[in-house]
């Protein structure tokens, strides 16, 4: 069964990284950390709400995410010098220094995902995985009615790390 299949493979991809990261000295963090630094390497001094955004979360998981990350010297907060409201997250000296680890863990992982597929089969695949994701839109006639994201609608490609 597909969703079961999903899981798994979902399951696999979060423990090849927590061990590629532990086996660099990291600890704690988990893929939506690097979710979140993979939008900073690719745009640093993002607003929350973009990267909210671009990794599909909540504005509130957002807030705890970057917390571990603030904690853990990867990232700073900024103020928006246009909105009181709004923050902007940037990365730090040691946040840019973790920038080709990161990278490379996630070459890693999309080699592994892909191993064995033509560029066709990748292609398709994607296309069917992003169709069965669609499906839960709430645009989608029987998908979900919710607020999934309360980001603003302004949205770019997605940017996640482990879609680099």
């Amino acid at each position: 069964m597909a969703p079961n299949v999903i899981s798994r493979i979902h399951q696999l991809s979060e423990e090849f990284l927590k061990e590629e990261l532990e086996k660099a000295g990291i600890q704690g963090l988990v893929a939506s950390h690097g979710h979140i630094l993979g939008c900073l390497y690719m745009e640093d001094n993002l607003p929350m709400w973009r990267i909210a955004a671009l990794i599909k979360r909540r504005k509130s998981t957002l807030t705890v995410l970057a917390d571990k990350l603030e904690q853990e010297g990867y990232i700073r907060r900024l103020p928006s010098p246009d909105d009181s409201r709004v923050r902007y997250l940037a990365l730090t000296p040691k946040g840019e220094a973790a920038r080709p680890l990161f990278l490379d863990i996630a070459r890693r992982l999309q080699e592994r995902f892909w191993h064995g597929f033509s560029a066709e089969e990748q292609r398709r695949t994607m296309e069917f995985l992003t169709r069965m994701e669609n499906n839960f839109q709430p645009d989608v006639k029987g998908g979900p009615d919710n607020d999934m994201m309360d980001a603003q609608p302004e949205v770019a490609p997605s940017a996640t790390l482990s879609r680099s």
